[in-house]
């Protein structure tokens, strides 16, 4: 009996410890998994970081390329009928609801048609383009009122344009009364410096003076000048001439927020055509932030010009520059001034576009 009992007892023992084995095991297999899925969540942790940063550099890459292409596609490098032209987006969309809004809303690039050269081709009237697009350039004003004229004795033409361009006739002017003073696309009478005016000392005070046929009016003695027209570009010159040295000339705009240029042209070459600042002699500012060289399609690059700012201009002979700088808030530009271009001797230009803009000098 007491040989039986101790063999029951040996198995207990044996069984026990046989538990005791596996329970150890269990444990440490236990505890391996535990190291295993600890090991595992931190190279899931950093590879989720590592991914997480990778996707952060990309979308700053890809937010800095989306800024460049946008900055870069605001400007818009036409080709119409022939003539280069350039300008904003921005001034292409202003016509709400018209086919030309909807053709430079960016969603038809790919569509369009491109020449040679990558610049968009469009197949109208460049003269009659022009002179839809001078008027909505104004319209970034919010003091200008939206509204189209045609030019006096191209009404029809005008009028199919902005039929083939859709646009809505709540912008169009159809007055008769306001369509003679609207920009003319005919030459108007040029400018033959040596005619009207002899040239004077620069000694004397600087004065203003126009064409015969100007509605510009000039006052305190001529040195204020205002336009009275509508639509059609006025020209106003300086009474000195410059060949060599330096001048300083300091202007202040009374009135206008759009479409007043300022700035030197030729004394020796005509002024023509409508808008006068295309004449390859015509250099300076348009106060709404556009730069004209050479008479070239103005271009943006000049920040906005407040009423009562006042603008020195620096014409350098010598070194062919010329330069402004808006004494209120201290913006400045400059260019060079091609004298196969604009042969010296030099005069101030003044341009006017929109009624009752006013400049004085200083």
């Amino acid at each position: 009996m007491q040989s039986s009992n101790e063999k029951l007892r040996s198995l207990m023992i044996q069984l026990h410890n046989r538990t005791d084995a596996a329970k150890l095991a269990f444990d440490e297999a236990v505890e391996e998994l535990e190291r295993q899925r600890s090991e595992n969540d931190r190279r899931y942790q950093t590879k989720r970081d590592q991914l997480r940063e990778e996707r952060r550099l990309w979308d700053e890459e890809r937010a800095a390329l989306e800024k460049l292409v946008s900055s870069a596609s605001s400007i818009v490098n036409l080709n119409v009928g022939g003539e280069k032209i350039s300008t904003t987006r921005h001034t292409l969309t202003q016509p709400e609801g018209s086919l030309l809004a909807a053709m430079f809303s960016g969603k038809l690039d790919h569509k369009l048609t491109k020449d040679s050269t990558g610049c968009i081709f469009l197949d109208y009237d460049p003269a009659l383009f022009k002179c839809l697009l001078n008027q909505l350039r104004t319209w970034s004003d919010p003091g200008v009122k939206r509204v189209i004229r045609p030019p006096a004795g191209h009404e029809q033409a005008f009028f199919d344009l902005l039929y083939l361009l859709k646009i809505d006739e709540r912008f169009i002017d159809r007055d008769r009364s306001a369509i003679t003073g609207s920009t003319t696309i005919p030459s108007p009478t040029p400018w033959q410096p040596d005619a009207p005016r002899s040239r004077q000392s620069d000694k004397e005070p600087l004065r203003f003076w126009t064409l015969e046929n100007s509605e510009v009016q000039l006052s305190e003695n001529d040195r204020r000048c205002e336009n009275f027209s509508r639509g059609l570009y006025q020209c106003i010159f300086g009474s000195q001439t410059y060949s060599k040295g330096t001048y300083r000339v300091r202007l202040r705009l009374e009135e206008g927020t759009a479409n007043v240029l300022m700035g030197i042209c030729s004394y020796s070459k005509t002024l023509a055509g409508p808008v006068h600042y295309n004449t390859p002699s015509a250099h300076g500012w348009f106060v709404h932030g556009y730069i004209v060289i050479n008479g070239r399609e103005p271009q943006p690059g000049w920040p906005q010009v407040n009423v009562n700012d006042i603008l020195e201009l620096k014409i350098n002979c010598d070194e062919q520059m010329l330069s402004i700088y808006n004494e209120r808030s201290g913006a400045k530009s400059s260019m060079e001034v091609s004298l196969y271009e604009a042969p010296l001797p030099w005069c101030l230009l003044i341009l006017f576009n929109l009624e009752h803009s006013r400049v004085s000098i200083v």
